[in-house]
Order: structure tokens, then sequence, then C-alpha cells
């Protein structure tokens, strides 16, 4: 096959030119740390829905120099006493700020008619405008001046910071989980190869792959808008998928090495099996997550280019590096070997003989093993069912955090509804009567569910007006988003319908309101998709019909469960006590986006233990030894590289930011269900069950489809 041809010639030159591909690899990671040292990154926070109506009133908003700024955040006063907020104190931390050389203005709460300081004058809060779009470390500076300010006057004043955005800050991250997920790595590498250098290639190979393709990312980042967070997502999934791809190959190589091939046999037939396994489920990984550029939505497209980026970049190293590095050190492989275990051959089977009692266990009653298995995931599905989706913001973030204080200092002085104000944008063409505003700012305070409306502003000689309106509820809160979607199907129409004056409802609250709305609706289709793609290669892959049918529902089960398992956490706040993350909505791209990437990782192990099923099936004929023989040799792998994807998964659990928590639960959920439950449970009692029948495709789509082997 033309393939399998391309691996030969690859691993001819790999094999004749191992040198050279080290040294090309190196000068790689230099240039390219090179450039990005220079240029930098230009990551985003924004979320950006274009068309949609809360995007339009934010467009119109800049396109006025009055209200425009690149960034902002909101200072909160509180009184620590009886006493109200003294005036002169706030004046004089205002006119500190103010001289921050990134500041460009801040208000006053003390002004006339203000709406800024509470009726007990104990509670206040002031808006920073920045000239720098990035805050980065100028928190910092803002919270030392603030420190600084409260010592001299020994002020009986609580003074926290309420970021402009969802979060509480940057992305910036301390690479402790990154550091963590290594070595949790290296010791799972180490108790399956049983040999430190085999245990460091998958590391080695990891880790040149992952800065390389940071660089890349960063780079990218001036061409696409690419999110804060997607970086460490990238690197998320990149660490995973490369420990596992040269844990899939390494492992080969010594299996081959052990049965007294040549090194370079083995890393011929190395690449021939495993190597082509990595290709094509790296590029199955690329395919599903670059599918969300049909989603349509700009924000999710940098999502998926870094995502990418960090599989291929890790997948190339994995088929070009690591057999380079494999015919440098040869036999030595075995080098420095655990005592007792210094010879793989020596535990080999045993380790198989116990995955073929559980492989016989299973077979004695499948159907009591896949109704169990199938009952568990089911239980776990429910919670998902009661997903609702939105964008956290400083609410959610820890209790020690200033940005959380901050929100809960503004419900508890102005009400929960002061921290996510809706802002009203009205166009006025000539002709048009403006006071039929002042009429719709009447109605709106007589809304039951709106606390507080606050008087028109006029802009661009009364072509443009501006209405803020403060919710009785919490951003996050349904009822807000149940105020939005009715001011803009009733209350405004009634009141402006006549008129020719256009009125958008925009603010924080309604962006993620629409986000919310627009990934919920295009979301069946994205799936659907995505199920009928994987379908078809997998039927073209082992020409069949059961097989692919069960992939497609076995993964849906497992990354519903994941989903369950992410919503008890992180919506009704269960995990609360252990992440520090107060319950609230799941954010709204999190579906989409998980979905993508965990269809694209399931096919790994997939393929893996179903190859190995059909190989036995074509040399037997027996479909029950098949199932027995290609569990008892594939099931050790698996486990240790879903043991590996696991743990790197989970330590990003224990980070900073809300959304990187959840992907790495959602993500070490699926892993764990998808190699226990799944590919050791349900694949092989449902190919016990369905016997010779797994292997059956019609003739007439059997000669419609290409012939690919893996």
């Amino acid at each position: 096959m033309k393939g399998e041809g391309k691996l030969q010639k690859l691993a001819g030159l790999i094999l004749t030119r191992s040198k050279y591909v080290i040294s090309l690899w190196l000068l790689l990671l230099l240039a390219t740390s090179l450039i990005s040292s220079r240029v930098g990154s230009s990551l985003t926070d924004s979320l950006v829905l274009p068309k949609s109506e809360s995007q339009t009133a934010a467009d119109l908003l800049d396109s006025q120099p009055s209200l425009h700024s690149k960034g902002s955040l909101v200072v909160v006063f509180s009184s620590t006493s009886d006493n109200p907020l003294k005036a002169v104190d706030i004046k004089l931390l205002i006119s500190a700020i103010t001289r921050l050389p990134f500041v460009e203005s801040m208000t006053s709460p003390f002004t006339q008619d203000s709406t800024s300081i509470s009726r007990d004058r104990k509670f206040a809060f002031s808006t920073v405008k920045l000239n720098v779009s990035n805050l980065g470390n100028r928190e910092e500076r803002i919270k030392k001046v603030i420190e600084k300010s409260q010592q001299k006057k020994r002020s009986s004043m609580q003074v926290e910071l309420l970021m402009g955005d969802d979060q509480s800050s940057g992305s910036t991250s301390s690479h402790t989980s990154e550091l963590i997920a290594l070595l949790a790595s290296l010791i799972i590498l180490l108790l399956t190869f049983r040999s430190l250098p085999a245990a460091m290639m998958p590391i080695i190979i990891a880790v040149t792959a992952l800065l390389i393709a940071s660089n890349l990312i960063g780079m990218v980042s001036h061409i696409f808008s690419i999110a804060s967070f997607a970086p460490i997502l990238s690197t998320l999934i990149g660490l995973g998928v490369g420990i596992d791809y040269a844990l899939f190959i390494v492992s080969r190589f010594r299996q081959s090495l052990h049965q007294s091939h040549t090194v370079e046999e083995s890393i011929l037939t190395a690449l021939k099996t495993s190597g082509r396994a990595v290709v094509f489920a790296g590029l199955i990984v690329c395919i599903s997550i670059l599918g969300l550029f049909s989603v349509g939505i700009e924000f999710l497209y940098g999502v998926a280019i870094a995502t990418s980026i960090s599989v291929l970049v890790t997948m190339c190293a994995s088929v070009t590096l690591l057999p380079a590095l494999l015919v440098l050190i040869g036999p030595r492989i075995d080098l420095f070997s655990i005592p007792r275990f210094s010879r793989q051959g020596s535990k080999r089977q045993p380790e198989v003989s116990r995955w073929q009692s559980w492989a016989l266990l299973i077979q004695r009653h499948p159907v009591k093993w896949a109704l169990a298995s199938a009952i568990i995931l089911i239980f776990l599905f429910i919670p998902a069912s009661h997903m609702r989706l939105g964008t956290a913001d400083a609410g959610n973030n820890p209790a020690d955090s200033t940005s959380r204080k901050a929100y809960d200092l503004m419900a508890q002085g102005f009400g929960p509804g002061f921290a996510g104000p809706l802002t009203l944008v009205a166009t006025i063409p000539d002709g048009a009567d403006p006071r039929v505003l002042d009429q719709l700012s009447i109605d709106l305070s007589q809304d039951l569910d709106v606390a507080q409306v606050l008087p028109v502003e006029f802009f661009s000689d009364s072509r443009l007006a501006v209405i803020t309106v403060y919710p009785k509820s919490a951003p996050q809160d349904p009822a807000t988003d149940a105020l939005i979607s009715r001011l803009r199907a009733h209350v405004i129409p009634t009141t402006v319908g006549s008129s020719d004056i256009q009125v958008y409802v925009g603010g924080v609250a309604a962006s993620f309101f629409d986000i919310g709305v627009v990934l919920t609706d295009k979301l069946p289709a994205f799936v659907l998709s995505v199920l009928l793609l994987s379908f078809l290669l997998l039927m073209i892959v082992f020409r069949s019909l059961l097989i692919p049918l069960k992939a497609v529902i076995m993964n849906v089960l497992a990354i519903g469960a994941a989903f369950g398992v992410v919503v008890v956490t992180f919506q009704w706040g269960w995990g609360q006590g252990l992440l520090g993350n107060k319950g609230g909505p799941i954010e709204s791209y999190l579906p989409l986006t998980l979905f993508a990437i965990l269809f694209g990782l399931s096919m790994d192990y997939e393929i893996f233990l179903v190859t190995r099923i059909q190989e036995e099936w074509q040399r037997t004929g027996d479909n029950s030894h098949a199932v027995r023989k290609g569990l008892s040799e594939t099931g050790g792998v698996i486990t240790s590289a879903a043991a590996i994807m696991f743990s790197v998964f989970l330590t990003f659990a224990f980070g900073q930011e809300r959304v990187i928590k959840e992907f790495g639960i959602g993500l070490a959920t699926a892993v764990a269900i998808d190699a226990t439950l799944i590919r050791m449970i349900l694949v092989p009692a449902l190919m016990q069950i369905w016997g010779k029948a797994n292997w059956w495709l019609p003739k007439g789509v059997a000669r419609l489809l290409p012939k690919v082997k893996i």
C-alpha cells in the first residue's frame, strides 16, 4: 500500500540519517524559540460573537470615543466599621491609581446623583478605564498601590478589584501542573517499562514537541484570535497524547527487540504497526478538533488551531524524532532496569495471563457485564441532562480571591445584578422622537425583575443613547436570562416598535446569554456530523457495521458520563471544597470543544484494541479467541496509556482557571471510563455476544469503501 511504502521510506531515512533528524528537531526548537521570544504572543480574553445583538451594542459603544476603552476594571470599597466610607480616603486612593501610566481615568462615587455608592454609604465602587487591552501583571501594581495607601492611612476600609471580564486576571500558568503531570507520567512509565531509558523516551518526546508547539501557538496568535486559556488546553492535550503515542511506539520497539530482532528491524516494525496507528489517531484527533470551524464561531477557531498544532507536532515527533533517538540508544534502552524486573519477557506472560483470565471472566457472562456497565454509564449520564450553559464570572472564583470578594461586596451593598448590568444601546435616526426612550426607561423600571434604571444618556448629537439597567438577579441567574429574553421580545418592541429607533440589549450578561443560545443551537448538528464521520471512518478501517455502531454509541455514553461528572462538580458545586470554585453554569463553549477533543482521543484505544482483535479473527476465524487474545495483549498497554493520560488531565483540575479545571475533570473522567468500563468490559462483552456478526458488512457497501489497513 502507498501509506505503508511511505512509512518504510521514512523509516529508511531515519535509520540512515538519525543524527540529521535529531539535529533538524533541535534547530526547529531553537528557531521557534528565538522567533517566539522576539514576537511574543497576542492572546485574548474576549468572547466575540459577530452579528449578535450584544456584540452590535458593544460595537456601537466602541464607536464613541468617550465610551471606548481598551480595558476596564472595578474597584470596590467597603467600610469595615459601622461608620460610612470616608470620601477623603477614597479620593486619595483614586488619585494614586490614576497616576499609574496604564490608567486612563477613574470615576468617583462621590459625584452628584452618583449611583455607585450605597444608600447607607458603606459600599461604593469606581470604574477604572485602561489604555491597554491586556492587564497582565498590572493588576499586581494596582494592588500594591491599594496596600500602600491602606497601610499609610490605617483605614477602616476594605478595597477589592473586580476585573472587567469574566476571569480574575490573565491566564498565566506557573507550569506547576505540567511538572506534576510529567512526574506522575514518569512514575507510571517506570512501572510499565521497568527501565529508566525506556521511561524517559516518551517524556523527552512530549517535552520537546510541546516547547515547539507552544512557540508556534504564540506566533500564530498574531494571525488568529486565540483565547488566553487555549495554550494551557493545548499543553494539556499535547502532553497526554504525546506521552501515549511515544509509549505505543517504544513498547512495540522493545517487544520486537526482545524477540531477538535487530534494532533496525525493531524500528521498522514499530513504525509499520504502532507508528501507523499513531499517525491515524493523531489525524483523527485533529480532524475532530478542526471540525469546530464548521460551527462558525470565531472564538473557537483559535482553540481548534492551538490544540491541533500541539497534537500534530507531538505526532510528527513520535514518528520521526523518537525512532531517531531509538537508533542511537538501541539495546541500551534496557539499561538501569529496576531489580527483579530487568527483563520484560520475565513479566510478560504473567501479565498476559491476568488479562486473559479477565477476558474469560467477561466472556462467561457477557450480558450481565454489559448491562452492569451500561447502567453505571447511564447513571453518570443523567446529570448531563441538567447542564445549564453560560459563562463563569468572578462569582465562581475561589472565595479568597480579590475578584470574588469584590463580586460579593457588590452584591451585598447594591444587589446581585450590579455585578453585571445590562447596557441598552439605542440608535436614533433623523426624525425619530428620542422621548420614546424616556418612556422605555419608565417601563423598564416597572419590571419586577429590574432593580434600578439609570437616566438616559445621549451621545453623538443625540444620535446614540445608552440606558443602564441593573437586574435584581445575578448575571448567571436564569432569571437574568429570562429578563434579557423578555426585554428583547416584549418590553422594547412594545415601547419603541412604532418608531424608527433601534434598541440593542448588551452588556456582559447579554453577551454570555447570546453565546450560550448560539452554541446550544449548533451543538446537535455538530455532534451528529462528528458521529457520522467517525462511523464512516471506523467502517472503512474495520469493514464492519456493528463495530463502528458500537464505538459511536459507547463513545457517546462515555462522553455523556464525563459531562455528568462536570455538571455535578462545577454546576452543582459538589467539588467546591476540593477545587475551590463556587457552583455555576458550565462554560457555553465547553460541550462542543470537549466533545470534539474526546471523540478524537477515544479513537486511540478503540483502534488499538479492535485492530488486534481483528488480526486474530482474520488469522483464526474464531471470534471468542480473537476477543480474548486482543484484550490480553493490549490490556496492559491501554491501562498504562490511560493511567498516564488520566494523571496528566487530573493535575490540570487543580490549576487556577475554572475553565481549565472543567476540561481537566471532563477529560480525566472520560479517559478513565473509556479505558475501564468501555474498552475492558463493554467492548469485549458486546463482541462476544455478537459473535461473527461483528465482522459482517454488506457486499454492496464493501465494494464502495476504500481499503485501509491500520
